[in-house]
């Protein structure tokens, strides 16, 4: 850190040549680098083209004083960060000093300045310039890796929906950070045999990710074995808890499972404390929330049991799945979207593609909420039985 104090870069800013020299010579003796200027406007162009370390700036100038400069500079994303130290006489007046504090200068220098003081000023602000920009790099690079990490996570969700004549798919994932923590994925087991996966990792951002590959890696091994949801969430949750209690990570995940054969139409599914999908029946344009028997959310208790539950869907019906931030999502007053809010979405949107009803539902909590999402993460999956059409 010595030696970026010696090379720094420090602008020197005053109307007035015998302030500057003195300055210069302090500062170079030093080993500093200095540039000047004698005013605002020319000090803000030293600014962008010098891009110094510290800035020395004089508060009382022609054409554009101290204050706005600082101003200016404060309001540039490439410059906010500079150290600024006014260097100000004492008939500047206390109400300049406190000015100057609110645009954004770091510190005071008072004229006629001490070397001493001026040197430990200089130093002690450089010190923190070099930690503030090391910080901004590790900043940089988090935010390259987290990109990065979004592409992997975006590569492990179904990238094309299976080619089923009977079934027509659309989805929506927005994470609230860069990464997010849901996760969904259809497997087409056998030609008239698919099975549908929803399920949502506690906490959201880059841990909540790194657990959305385990379940990737978990299904993909054991969905083909197990073609009942009831044994594939069993054999899921004994999995994912060995992996996680060899770690000091308290971790569950929600999780929906269903398996549905396309040629007569009956479906089985199992519920690991996941919010309840809803089955839009079409010939009586009715909603049933399959709420069934639930067991435990996965990686909570080893040896959890699951349960199957059946149903029917008729030709044109839809289902609807989902994750909790969508039902959390809350407008100003603080109100979240809601079951009754929710419900009603759904039946004013029920006649719509899964394409549509998808973007419709976004639109309603949209609307809802003002603009205000959730600080979790929302994962909308539609599909619609078209068993008819497919004949």
């Amino acid at each position: 850190m010595a030696n970026q104090n010696k090379n720094a870069k420090i602008l020197v800013v005053d109307d007035v040549p015998l302030n500057i020299r003195l300055l210069e010579t302090n500062l170079k003796a030093e080993g500093y680098i200095v540039v000047s200027a004698s005013n605002g406007l020319e000090a803000l162009d030293k600014v962008d083209t010098d891009k110094p370390d510290l800035i020395l700036l004089d508060i009382m100038m022609p054409i554009m004083d101290g204050n706005e400069v600082c101003r200016q500079i404060r309001k540039n994303n490439n410059t906010r960060w500079i150290p600024i130290v006014m260097v100000t006489a004492f008939e500047s007046g206390p109400e300049k000093i406190v000015q100057s504090l609110d645009d954004g200068a770091d510190d005071f220098i008072k004229k006629p300045f001490d070397r001493y003081e001026l040197l430990a000023r200089v130093r002690s602000l450089l010190r923190v310039k070099w930690l503030q920009d090391e910080l901004i790099d590790i900043n940089k690079r988090l935010e390259d890796e987290l990109i990065l990490a979004k592409d992997v996570q975006l590569a492990l969700l179904p990238q094309k929906f299976p080619n089923i004549p009977d079934l027509d798919f659309s989805h929506r994932y927005i994470p609230s950070l860069i990464v997010g923590g849901d996760f969904f994925d259809i497997e087409e087991i056998s030609p008239s045999t698919v099975t549908v996966f929803i399920c949502d990792v506690m906490g959201h951002g880059p841990q909540a990710a790194m657990i959305t590959g385990i379940v990737k890696a978990l299904l993909a091994q054991l969905v083909h074995y197990y073609p009942n949801p009831d044994a594939l969430l069993t054999h899921m949750n004994n999995r994912f808890h060995e992996i996680m209690s060899s770690s000091s990570l308290s971790i569950f995940i929600t999780a929906f499972c269903m398996v549905i054969n396309t040629q007569n139409g009956t479906a089985f599914y199992a519920n690991a404390g996941h919010p309840p999908p809803f089955l839009v029946k079409t010939r009586s344009s009715s909603l049933e929330e399959l709420t069934g028997e639930h067991g435990f959310a996965l990686g909570m208790i080893p040896n959890a049991s699951y349960y199957n539950n059946s149903l029917v869907i008729e030709d044109g019906d839809m289902m609807f799945m989902f994750t909790d931030g969508l039902l959390e999502i809350m407008n100003e007053k603080r109100v979240q979207f809601g079951a009754e809010e929710f419900q009603r979405a759904i039946k004013n949107n029920s006649n719509l593609s899964p394409q549509a009803f998808v973007e419709a539902m976004l639109s309603a909590a949209d609307a809802f909420s003002g603009g205000l999402y959730t600080d979790d993460d929302v994962t909308l999956l539609a599909f619609r039985y078209n068993h008819t059409g497919a004949d």
